[in-house]
């Protein structure tokens, strides 16, 4: 489906379209609503399921060369907004969950909940990552006139794939969102939050516990044996935990 939020042509998938209770899902870094469909089936008919595209991913256009974790927040509330809804699940995975935390401190009361799917909302920079960053900048410019295969093979060798395999607009959120760090904020988040992490996730750093322990309501749940794609590589072990969470919903 399409819709338009603040002159951004927008996709998004919409499961259970009859049910009452709203819940929208905030895919990852590099993915988009149709790695989120088939999980988004296996999940209580009691609810209506919003599978958004966010901007540069799925279709959805790209918002202002200078978006970061604030606009791309604001972009979710303008669409839900757009939907009318009104005291809405809010589920978000990796960078999505970046953008829920900082959604639900920022409004709360459009929440009646969150769910954090191995949330990429605690950002602090190992030296290895840090001495990465600092030679993917001095090598940059030293390669610009190569052909872009070269570039993006001398690339790899010090840069993250999810910055090689970006576009020109990613890469500029990307450098943007590594550096917003909600680790001091979490006793901000006064909606209810439900924590989901898989027990193998080598990809976001397990903080599960700590984000339990600073977040005033919130509880943990461990995917056994899944990594940091739990919607893909156990659907149905994470659709069990998601149901058993969205059951306990008050009528």
């Amino acid at each position: 489906m399409q819709i338009v939020v603040d002159g951004v042509l927008t996709h998004y998938e919409l499961v259970n379209p009859r049910a009452e209770t709203p819940v929208v899902v905030l895919h990852g870094w590099g993915s988009d609503s149709s790695y989120w469909l088939p999980l988004a089936k296996l999940l209580s008919d009691k609810h209506r399921y919003y599978l958004l595209n966010l901007p540069g991913f799925g279709g959805t256009q790209d918002l202002n060369p200078y978006s970061d974790v604030p606009q791309y927040r604001e972009f979710v509330k303008d669409f839900a907004d757009k939907q009318k809804l009104k005291k809405y699940i809010l589920v978000g995975h990796s960078f999505g969950g970046q953008i829920a935390g900082d959604f639900a401190i920022k409004h709360p009361k459009e929440l009646s909940k969150i769910i954090l799917i191995s949330p990429a909302i605690i950002r602090i920079r190992s030296l290895k990552t840090m001495l990465k960053i600092g030679a993917t900048k001095i090598i940059k410019p030293l390669i610009s006139l190569f052909p872009t295969p070269i570039k993006n093979s001398i690339l790899s060798l010090y840069a993250p794939p999810e910055y090689i395999q970006a576009n020109k607009y990613l890469r500029t959120v990307l450098q943007k969102i590594l550096k917003y760090n909600l680790g001091t904020k979490l006793h901000l988040i006064k909606v209810p939050t439900e924590v989901i992490w898989g027990s193998e996730d080598k990809v976001i750093p397990y903080r599960g516990k700590f984000l339990v322990e600073n977040i005033p309501d919130a509880r943990l749940h461990i995917v056994y044996g899944a990594g940091h794609l739990p919607h893909l590589t156990h659907p149905k072990k994470l659709a069990d935990t998601l149901n058993q969470i969205l059951e306990n919903e008050p009528a």
